[in-house]
C-alpha cells in the first residue's frame, strides 16, 4: 500500500442480488449516520448452495501457509526486479497452473502463453536535487546554490532528471477561500513560474482569524506536511512548473525536521533508503512539491525588500493576500541521477473462463500487488500485512473458483502485480496492455493489508479521517470493523450487503474521495481511471506498516479468512449477474 492522494463517491443501493444470493434476514440492518450506512449484521445467513465448494476450500490453515511462504526471509522481502520478487512471481504462476487456470500473461517460446506479463521499468540510481537562485541587477547582486538535505527536500513523485527554471511568485498560503473573500492567486500569473507558498493558514493559534473558527494550538506537523503537498498540486494544476513550501511556522531549529515528514520517536532500526528512483519510461514528473528551509526562501525574497515573518505579518494584519512576483532573479531547479537503468519485472495473470456464452466476454478482475520493500543489508522487510495478505487472498479465490463445480458466468480474472510501492507500475502498465478489453470490464476488486483487524486506537484514528460519526463506534467491535471503499455505486454496495449477510463484518462502505483525503491508494486507481467499478479493501493502518516487524506471526488469520470470504463472494456474485453494471 501506498501513501499518496486519489479516490470518488458515495453509493445508494440500487441492484438486488436476491436471486444470487439470500436476502438480508430480520435483526440484519443498516445503522445510518447522515454520510453512509454501517453494515452491520445480527443475524447471518446460509452460503448460497452453488458456493459452498469456493467457501470450504478458503481456509485459515491454508492462508497461513500461503502467507508463511510469501513474507519469509526466502523472498528476501519481494522488492521489484530483485531475485526474491522473481521466486514470489514463479511461485503464483506455479499454482495458478496446478488449479488449472487459464495463463493471460506473455507469449511463451511454444507458442502459448505465459502467466507472466513483462514489465520493463526504468530505474535511477544517485538521485540529486539542487537549485540555483539567479540575480539579476547591477553591482551587489548575489546568486546562490541551495543543496538537497541541507537548503530543501524534493517530494515529487518521478522526479526524473530534469531542469526547471523560471522567475519566483510568492503565493501566500496558496489558497482560494471565497467564504472569506481570499483568494492567493488573484491576478497572478503562474504559467511557467515557480511559486512559492506557506503552508498552513493563516493565524493559526489565533481566535483573530477567519480561517481557523477561534481553534487555538499547532496542528501535528504530519497534517502540516500532507496539507503543503495538496496546495502545491493546486498551484501546479493553475500552470505552476513547480512548487515550493514553505513551513509557517517553526518549532525547532533542525533545518531537516523543519522540511520534512514526521518520523516516529521509538526504537526501530534507522534504515538507508536506497536513493533511487523506478517508474515506468516516458514517465514525467508528477504531483508534489519542494519544501525548502526558511534560509532559501528568506534568501530569495531578499530582492523585495520582505521575509516570510513579514509576510504573514503583512497578510495577518487585515486577513488580505499578500501575492506577488519576486524582482531581480530566476530560479533554476536541476533533479539529477548518476545512473539509469531498466529494470524487468513481471506482472502474473491467470483467469477461468466464463461458463455462460452470451457473458463469458465479460470479465471481473481481482488483484493485489506482490513487491514490497525488499532487503536493505542486514534487514529485511517482510511485508507480511503489505502484501503477502492480499497476495494471499486472490491465490485463495482462484483455487476457490477453480473448485467450483458450476463456474460463474463471466471470465474471472487474476491478477498480481508488481511495483505498486513505487507508484502503481505493474497496474497502470497492466491497464495500457490489457489481456482483456478494460470495456468488457464489470468490475475490478483489490485487495491491500487484509491481514491485521482494529484496536480501540486505530478505530478511532480510522473514524476520525473517514469522518464517521462518533456516536456510531458504541455499534462496533473494533476487531470486527471493516472498510471497503468505492470507486462508482452500479450494484456493488448491494452486492457487498448481501456478501456480509454471509461472513458477518461490521462493515463501513466508503467514499473513494474521504479515502483520498487520508492519503492512501492502491492499486485500483488505474482501472478506476478508465472507468472500470472498483471495489477496495482498505486495510489497517498500523505502527507495522513498512517496517521490518511486518511480519507472520502479527497476522490475525481468522479475520484475514474471513475478508478473503467475503472477497471471493463479492466476486463469484459479480460474475454471475444477469446485467452488467446495472443500478
Amino acid at each position: 500500500m501506498r501513501r499518496s492522494f486519489a479516490i470518488l463517491s458515495v453509493f445508494s443501493c440500487f441492484f438486488m442480488a436476491a436471486d444470487i444470493l439470500a436476502g438480508p434476514q430480520e435483526g440484519n440492518r443498516s445503522k445510518d449516520t447522515g454520510e453512509s450506512a454501517l453494515m452491520s449484521v445480527e443475524n447471518r445467513v446460509a452460503v448460497p448452495e452453488r458456493y459452498r465448494p469456493g467457501i470450504a476450500a478458503i481456509t485459515e490453515r491454508d492462508s497461513r501457509t500461503l502467507l508463511s511462504f510469501l513474507a519469509s526471509d526466502l523472498l528476501e522481502g519481494r522488492e521489484t526486479g530483485s531475485r526474491g520478487y522473481r521466486l514470489a512471481a514463479e511461485y503464483a504462476a506455479s499454482l495458478f497452473s496446478l488449479w488449472g487456470l487459464e495463463p493471460a500473461g506473455d507469449m511463451a517460446g511454444d507458442g502459448g502463453r505465459s502467466y507472466l506479463q513483462e514489465v520493463v521499468m526504468k530505474e535511477y540510481t544517485g538521485l540529486g536535487c539542487t537549485a540555483v537562485w539567479s540575480a539579476r541587477g547591477g553591482e551587489g547582486s548575489q546568486g546562490r546554490t541551495f543543496h538537497e538535505g541541507v537548503d530543501l527536500e524534493n517530494y515529487y513523485r518521478n522526479r526524473i532528471p530534469e531542469t526547471i527554471s523560471g522567475p519566483v511568485v510568492f503565493a501566500g498560503y496558496g489558497l482560494s477561500e471565497p467564504s472569506a473573500a481570499y483568494d492567493d492567486f488573484a491576478g497572478l500569473e503562474l504559467k511557467g513560474r515557480i511559486v512559492m507558498i506557506l503552508d498552513d493558514v493563516p493565524g493559526r493559534g489565533s481566535s483573530a482569524s477567519p480561517f481557523v473558527n477561534g481553534e487555538a494550538g499547532e496542528r501535528p506537523r504530519a497534517v502540516i506536511w500532507f496539507d503543503g503537498l495538496k496546495k502545491a498540486n493546486a498551484a501546479a494544476a493553475k500552470g505552476a512548473r513547480a512548487v515550493l513550501v514553505v513551513r509557517s511556522s517553526l518549532s525547532a531549529g533542525d533545518i531537516y525536521a523543519e522540511m520534512g515528514p514526521p518520523t516516529p520517536d521509538d526504537e526501530r532500526p534507522i534504515i538507508r533508503e536506497p536513493n533511487r528512483l523506478v517508474t515506468l519510461p516516458g514517465a514525467k514528473r508528477e504531483g508534489g512539491a519542494i519544501f525548502i528551509s526558511r534560509e532559501m526562501a528568506d534568501f530569495i525574497l531578499a530582492s523585495s525588500g520582505r521575509t516570510v515573518e513579514s509576510l504573514k505579518a503583512e497578510i495577518e494584519s487585515r486577513w488580505k493576500p499578500v501575492s506577488f512576483e519576486v524582482p531581480g532573479g530566476r530560479l533554476t531547479i536541476q533533479n539529477s541521477a548518476e545512473g539509469e537503468k531498466l529494470l524487468r519485472c513481471q506482472n502474473v495473470i491467470g483467469y477461468i473462463p466464463g461458463s455462460d456464452p452470451r457473458l463469458k466476454d465479460e470479465t471481473v478482475m481481482i488483484g493485489a500487488h506482490m513487491d514490497h520493500l525488499g532487503r536493505r543489508d542486514p534487514y529485511v522487510f517482510n511485508g507480511a500485512d503489505d502484501n503477502a495478505s492480499g497476495v494471499t487472498g486472490v491465490l485463495e479465490i482462484a483455487r476457490a473458483v477453480a473448485v467450483l463445480p458450476i463456474k460463474p458466468k463471466r471470465t474471472i480474472v487474476f491478477c498480481l502485480w508488481t511495483g505498486e510501492e513505487h507508484g502503481l507500475l505493474g497496474s497502470t502498465f497492466y491497464a495500457g496492455r490489457p489481456a482483456f478489453p478494460l470495456a468488457q470490464a464489470a468490475a475490478y476488486l483489490n485487495l491491500d493489508m487484509i491481514g491485521r483487524p482494529y484496536d480501540e486506537m486505530s478505530l478511532k484514528a480510522r473514524m476520525k479521517k473517514l469522518k464517521i460519526a462518533v456516536t456510531i463506534q458504541d455499534h462496533i467491535t473494533p476487531g470486527n470493523f471493516a472498510v471497503v471503499a468505492f470507486t462508482a455505486e452500479r450494484g456493488l454496495g448491494e452486492i457487498l450487503r448481501q456478501a456480509n449477510q454471509v461472513v458477518g463484518f461490521d462493515l463501513w462502505p466508503q467514499a473513494e474521495s474521504i479515502m483520498k483525503s487520508s492519503g492512501i491508494v492502491s492499486d485500483y486507481v488505474p482501472f478506476a481511471a478508465a472507468q472500470v467499478p472498483c471495489l477496495y479493501w482498505a486495510g489497517v493502518l498500523h505502527g507495522d506498516y513498512h517496517q521490518t516487524s511486518d511480519e507472520t506471526e502479527n497476522i490475525d488469520f481468522e479475520r484475514m479468512t474471513r475478508t478473503i470470504r467475503l472477497a471471493y463472494l463479492c466476486t463469484v456474485t459479480l460474475a454471475d449477474k444477469s446485467k452488467r453494471n446495472s443500478p
